[in-house]
């Protein structure tokens, strides 16, 4: 039976995040990011220093930096070189509606999601629109489909 989801109550980033996400160290280098992403499939990496969490890289910062011509195309690259600066981050609680339309007003690919002062997971736009989708569907699916 398909779960129903209560269109009443806004959800919270605990909805739709990815618990748990792999992560970097910022001293490591690009090669190291760019198998940890292949190997997990996923195009956003939180990044820390020393255990904390300090920023985030994404696969289009290391895209970008290795496309032809770029100043550090020549030199070895690591985290720390390509990293956002500032990345968004919010709390494991706030309202989905909040996040989302930050995410879409600013461009930011993704949030990271904190519970109590510590990573909790990661929102990216590709688990936005998943989770949208799929409320969309749970919201026109007929009564009638639920049975057997």
């Amino acid at each position: 039976m398909a779960k129903t989801r209560d269109i009443h109550h806004m959800p919270t980033l605990a909805a739709l995040m990815t618990p748990f996400p792999y992560h970097i160290d910022i001293d490591a280098p690009i090669e190291a990011a760019v198998a940890l992403m292949e190997e997990h499939g996923v195009h956003h990496l939180p990044v820390t220093r020393e255990g904390d969490l300090e920023t985030i890289i994404s696969q289009g910062d290391i895209d970008r930096a290795q496309s032809p011509g770029h100043r550090l195309e020549e030199q070895q690259l690591y985290v720390r070189d390509l990293c956002a600066r500032r990345p968004y981050i919010a709390d494991i609680h706030d309202p989905l509606d909040r996040i989302l339309l930050a995410m879409a007003n600013t461009g930011i690919g993704s949030v990271l999601v904190m519970k109590e002062g510590e990573l909790a997971g990661i929102v990216t736009v590709t688990d936005a629109l998943r989770f949208c989708g799929e409320y969309l569907a749970d919201l026109t699916r007929s009564p009638d489909d639920d049975v057997a």
